[in-house]
């Protein structure tokens, strides 16, 4: 299915509801204006239900995707309209305390703030009307040209896609490459010293990673051993009778001759007839579901005869519950050079010395994966290229028909996500190619977004983590680096799947990809919902001049490298995710604060000397990340930001008073000990719903023994990760101090002076579960730190599930 269904039905479902709470507000709403709302609850509850129809055809017409863009369209707009409501028109009612006004005053004063709102009440009211008017027309639309399920008449000639599986099974063995090790490695563990016991192996790995190749040629391998053999294949749209019928005919001859018919009880009942006294090995390619395996598994009784089987699977969950587990990997650079230069060019060391600089880029393109080094390959081979041409067809594929087959191996891993998962991963669509993602950052990204939805008992952040697991277990995105637990800290798209993304992403105007050097930015006429700007980085570079008008109702800008073509922030008036980090050049922050809907505020990295003093202005926003900035000191009136949930000010100063932001999760912060007026450790202590903190310390000031950072008991109760960057080990821990903490990371720069004990009192810390430690300098007493910390933590803790030390040469 088309990306238009996956990615706009998760937000058509969620509007009806954003709609009711809406509702129930105190705001007063205009003579008609609650009807009307009324009225889109109930149209756009249909509207789902159609969407939903619409999702389940894989090849919708041409009418139905116009219709689903036009419905995604309008439910942007809606919501915008529902969240920028509250800002615009607000009664007033929630400035006066029931408790402490009367009646009559609170009556007073809706009635000032009514008076005084009527110009804003009368465009939002206009604007209802519009979108009122707009709904009709769609639904209207859809009922005009009978938009729904296709029916493809009887008779017609439809021809199906190419199953790229039925190449891999008659490939000749002698021209594969790189699977000499992957195919005698899996014999092993089909065969090697265990019991007679059924045994099943499970090929996992991303799409077109030559998982049926590789199952093909180790039941090739192993097969002599076995009198009865089978190999089926599942598929996504799974016919769990189809496929059992297909075995038990590979498996009894006589079947298919009697013509016989069963239903799914009695077909596992005669497969488990016919395996009970055999030592038999089958192969079922192309699992996508655990109900659908545990079906067949039925199938299989356990004789001790040591019959075994071989699944394919480009899902880890799947693969989990199987037994024994085979991930395969990448071709290495020579083995890729060899399979494309013999496909591509005839033989090895085929490529003709003016195309080899394109070719090593065609195969960086290609990253390691055989199914797409062998498509482009093939599209190339035999054909006279100069080297411009050939660059261009082998780098160019979006709308290169003869990749058609890689595409369709690609779209099935994404068309079997469920809608909230199809609008994470083209998300990813925003980030450049080989673009290492912070976890944390792409976390914080989707719920701005408004893609995590809370579920009782769970936090969005958590939700947000388990769709990273999601997508990682089904091979789509791969984590690049791990934190201390495991979990990943990072992650990466490969290259083919990014130009997947990137093709649907665009195609559905779900981002707009900007390159600096473009003529018309961004290209098309479309709304432009979510903007990458990707520049060089090069100051001289010509910049394309971003049209305000088509990105007025962004809801996203991203930008990378240089700061220049950055839209102008006072016409960006839905705003919900403004991501410079990293950026180059000077930034213009004039209109920032208008933002009402700004949620994510990433600076990071930039240029910026000074945030603007009514940045309390933005009451919506939940992240601010100012680190390694130029930007000395947060404004006063930062602590009215109520949503706060991400605090990363890195050196900046905290204003007094900081304890009062009730929403901080995570902070990140330094001025530890500099200020003689504020103790920034107690005050943020009383920050009652602090859970990670982060500071930034520089001991070198403090004469004697003297501890720079002491965490008293107390403070910080809730606080369950604390990160301590420090120029040298000061620290100290009294007894009872962060009860709750499990991490504790110190980093610091070289060993202890001789005045300094270093750091003392991890026995205090109860909750202590892992504790890394790093010295940016091996220096003389480093080694001794850590041997000291080591051996108290170990006494004190010894459930500790893992203590990392690592002093850096």
């Amino acid at each position: 299915m088309d990306i238009a269904v996956g990615a706009v039905s998760g937000m058509v479902d969620a509007l009806p509801g954003k709609l009711g709470e809406l509702l129930q507000q105190e705001y007063a709403l205009l003579s008609g204006v609650r009807g009307d709302v009324t009225f889109f609850q109930a149209e756009l509850s249909t509207m789902h239900a159609a969407v939903l129809r619409s999702e389940a055809l894989d090849d919708p017409d041409v009418q139905t995707k116009n219709w689903i863009g036009q419905v995604r369209e309008l439910a942007y707009d809606i919501e915008d309209w529902v969240d920028l409501f509250a800002h615009r028109v607000d009664a007033g009612s929630h400035d006066a305390d029931p408790a402490t006004s009367s009646r009559f005053s609170r009556w007073i004063r809706r009635g000032i703030d009514r008076l005084t709102t009527i110009p804003d009440r009368h465009f939002i009211a206009t604007e209802l009307q519009e979108l009122r008017q707009r709904v009709v027309e769609v639904s209207e639309q859809r009922k005009r040209y009978s938009l729904g399920p296709q029916v493809i008449p009887a008779g017609s000639r439809h021809t199906a896609a190419l199953d790229p599986r039925i190449i891999s099974l008659y490939t000749d063995s002698a021209s594969l490459v790189g699977l000499d090790g992957p195919r005698g490695e899996v014999a092993e563990m089909l065969t090697g010293a265990g019991s007679d016991r059924l045994k099943v192996v499970s090929i996992v790995g991303m799409a077109g990673s030559g998982k049926t190749t590789l199952a093909r040629e180790v039941s090739g391998l192993v097969g002599a051993g076995f009198k009865c053999r089978a190999s089926v294949s599942a598929g996504r749209s799974s016919d769990i009778a189809k496929v059992l019928t297909d075995m038990l005919s590979q498996v009894d001859s006589g079947y298919r001759r009697r013509g016989d018919t069963a239903d799914l009880t009695q077909l596992i009942g005669r497969l488990r007839e016919h395996f009970k006294d055999k030592r038999y090995l089958v192969m079922i390619d192309d699992l996508w579901s655990i109900q659908i395996w545990g079906t067949i598994k039925c199938c299989f009784p356990e004789n001790n005869l040591g019959s075994r089987i071989i699944t394919t699977t480009r899902i880890e969950a799947v693969a989990k519950d199987g037994g024994h587990v085979y991930r395969t990997h990448l071709l290495e650079e020579a083995d890729a050079e060899t399979l494309f230069s013999r496909i591509t060019f005839g033989s090895v060391g085929g490529c003709p010395p003016h195309l080899k600089g394109v070719s090593a880029q065609i195969l960086r393109k290609c990253g390691g994966l055989p199914l797409a080094i062998v498509s482009v390959g093939a599209m190339l081979a035999n054909k006279t290229h100069t080297k411009d041409e050939f660059g261009r067809y082998g780098l160019e594929w979006q709308a290169n028909s003869q990749l058609e087959v890689m595409k369709q191996v690609i779209k099935l891993s994404y068309s079997d996500l469920p809608a909230h998962l199809k609008a994470c991963l083209l998300y990813l669509s925003i980030f450049p190619e080989n673009h290492e993602i912070e976890i944390t950052r792409l976390v914080r990204r989707w719920i701005a977004e408004g893609f995590i939805s809370e579920h009782r008992g769970t936090s969005t952040e958590e939700i947000a983590r388990n769709c990273i697991n999601d997508l990682i277990g089904r091979n789509l995105i791969q984590p690049t680096q791990l934190n201390h637990d495991v979990t990943p800290r990072s992650c990466a798209l490969h290259p083919v799947i990014h130009e997947f993304i990137v093709c649907k992403a665009m195609e559905d105007n779900f981002v707009a990809l900007v390159h600096a050097e473009q003529q018309d930015v961004p290209p098309g006429n479309r709304t432009v919902r979510r903007l990458s700007l990707l520049n060089s980085g090069k100051s001289d570079q010509v910049v394309a001049q971003i049209d305000g008008t088509k990105v007025s109702r962004a809801r996203s800008i991203t930008v990378f490298a240089h700061t220049c073509g950055t839209p102008r922030l006072n016409e960006l008036s839905v705003l919900r995710v403004l991501d410079l980090e990293g950026c180059e050049g000077p930034l213009c922050l004039d209109g920032l604060c208008k933002l009402l809907l700004l949620r994510y505020l990433n600076l990071k990295g930039t240029d910026i000397s000074q945030l603007p003093a009514q940045i309390g202005d933005l009451k919506c926003l939940e992240t601010l990340d100012v680190r390694t900035t130029k930007v000395k000191e947060l404004p006063l009136s930062i602590l009215s930001l109520e949503n706060l949930t991400h605090l990363l000010t890195g050196n900046a100063k905290l204003p007094t008073g900081i304890s009062k932001m009730k929403s901080v999760l995570t902070l990140s912060c330094s001025n530890v000990g500099k200020s003689a007026t504020v103790n920034i450790i107690q005050e943020i202590g009383e920050m009652a719903s602090l859970r990670e903190l982060e500071l930034f310390c520089d001991v070198t000031q403090m004469p004697g023994d003297k501890k720079q950072v002491v965490f008293q008991c107390g403070g910080l109760r809730s606080l369950t990760k604390l990160s301590i960057r420090c120029s040298s080990p000061s620290v100290a821990f009294v007894a009872g101090a962060l009860p709750k903490v499990e991490v504790l990371e110190l980093k610091f720069e070289k060993g202890p002076s001789k005045e300094s004990s270093g750091v003392s009192g991890i026995e205090h810390l109860s909750s202590l579960k892992h504790m890394p430690i790093e010295f940016s300098q091996h220096v003389a007493g480093a080694a001794a730190a850590v041997a000291a910390v080591r051996n108290v933590a170990e006494i004190a803790h010894p459930n500790c599930q893992v203590i990392t030390v690592n002093v850096d040469q």
